[in-house]
């Protein structure tokens, strides 16, 4: 993945909610880095910190929302993963427990109908 691509990811979640909650995304999945989730962060570590904080729910829940810094709201963060984030291009570790749990699904795109 280009470091174009990457920057636009980032870039355009702080258009949307400012660079302090970029920051505070981060900082988050920085914290929830456990050694298991945080081996191989991918190519772009914001995609990264996103999957992190969707995992431990930092977003979600009001304490830990309160905890990290987290201010934008939970739904319009959401809204703007599913449209921008494009996780299923992302190339590295993840919360692992909440990916065989199915946290992630809702932010895959829907797989078509069609057949080859």
């Amino acid at each position: 993945m280009s470091s174009r691509l990457k920057s636009m990811i980032r870039d355009s979640f702080v258009r949307e909610f400012g660079e302090d909650q970029a920051v505070a995304i981060e900082g988050a999945a920085i914290q929830h880095g456990n050694g298991i989730n945080n081996i191989n962060t991918g190519s772009d570590l914001f995609r990264w910190a996103i999957l992190i904080c969707i995992g431990y729910q930092c977003a979600e829940v009001d304490s830990y929302r309160q905890s990290h810094g987290i201010t934008a709201p939970w739904e319009k963060i959401k809204t703007w993963i599913k449209i921008n984030a494009h996780l299923e291009s992302h190339d590295g570790d993840c919360d692992y427990l909440a990916l065989f749990a199915g946290a992630y699904n809702e932010y895959m795109p829907e797989e078509s109908d069609a057949t080859v």
